[in-house]
């Protein structure tokens, strides 16, 4: 066996691989993939006038936030957590209220604050060019939201 032809290759694949470094910091990016999915769902939910799966979304969605704020608390240097607890948090309050009156027409006007809140932390973060809508127009989704 050729030994400096295997050295050789060894150095020269060592250098066309790409090598990464390990991080051990979740991609945000996924993390409010997933907040936008529930948000969207309680979105429909609102918009169909289904307290109940409102609800549901309503606790998914703030238990997604919690995971963020504690996977993610800091990202590229942007106080994840601290916004969260500043626009995130107080905007999705006024839904546990409408949720329990079952009001449809609070639950929509609180979907449309919760949305208001992300484009500020958005633009907070300048990623104001991520821009959320309620997105009730379409649903993506094979599920029915009707109560």
């Amino acid at each position: 066996m050729n030994w400096k032809l295997l050295a050789l290759a060894a150095v020269v694949g060592a250098q066309l691989a790409p090598v990464e470094e390990p991080s051990n910091t979740p991609e945000l990016a996924l993390l409010m993939g997933d907040l936008q999915r529930l948000t969207h769902k309680l979105a429909l939910s609102a918009d169909a006038g289904n307290a109940v799966l409102a609800a549901f979304y309503l606790h998914e969605s703030q238990e997604q936030l919690r995971k963020i704020q504690t996977e993610a608390p800091e990202y590229e240097n942007l106080p994840v957590a601290l916004l969260i607890d500043r626009l995130a948090h107080p905007a999705y309050a006024p839904m546990q209220d409408a949720v329990t009156a079952k009001d449809a027409k609070r639950m929509r006007e609180a979907v449309n604050s919760i949305v208001q809140a992300c484009n500020a932390c958005h633009t907070a973060t300048q990623h104001g060019f991520i821009r959320i809508t309620p997105g009730t127009e379409v649903n993506p989704f094979n599920q029915s939201f009707a109560p």
